[in-house]
């Protein structure tokens, strides 16, 4: 691949979920229903500043930065069939009938590994994806004459720490060529 020549990431041409790795990204992904036109969107904190301040001075001893909040990526997917929110927020379905019912206790503890691939344009595609992603989803919009029921999801970013406690990465961003 020609490394002078820029990635165009634009668009969600497919994302889905798989049981997360040992430390490692999933690899058997089932895919998800297209999400919203410009509704994904990536909710990286920005780092709090820790310091030690000394009187009398406008500068500080020692200043650093640590995570404050945690990383997630953010989607809404119109329409979900009882699957998908099953899948994604917990619940049970009516084995007779086409019911979803919530959680009965909580929120539910759900872990994937979230990948989402861009439109692929001028020969590439981005790969992003969290290896670890604890999940949250709602039921964000009720459906009115306008605009359809959200499903509202957050991929939460976690580490991805192999039974071993090798630890790896938690978030990657892959440029992938693609061939016609």
């Amino acid at each position: 691949m020609d490394t002078n020549k820029r990635p165009i990431a634009m668009g969600i041409a497919s994302h889905g979920v798989a049981a997360p790795g040992d430390g490692v990204p999933g690899t058997v992904f089932t895919a998800l229903p297209l999400p919203s036109k410009n509704a994904v969107s990536f909710n990286f904190s920005d780092p709090k500043e820790v310091k030690i301040e000394l009187e009398g001075s406008n500068d500080p001893l020692y200043s650093a930065f640590v995570k404050d909040t945690t990383d997630y990526i953010e989607l809404s997917i119109p329409t979900p069939d009882n699957d998908v929110i099953k899948k994604l927020a917990g619940g049970t379905i009516d084995a007779t009938k086409d019911i979803w019912k919530e959680p009965f206790e909580g929120v539910p503890d759900i872990n994937f590994t979230y990948q989402c691939e861009t439109i692929p344009r001028n020969g590439t595609k981005v790969v992003y994806t969290i290896v670890n992603a604890k999940v949250l989803a709602k039921i964000s919009q009720a459906p009115t004459t306008d605009n359809p029921e959200l499903l509202m999801v957050r991929f939460y970013k976690q580490a991805a720490i192999s039974a071993a406690g090798v630890k790896g990465f938690a978030f990657s961003r892959e440029v992938v060529p693609v061939t016609s």
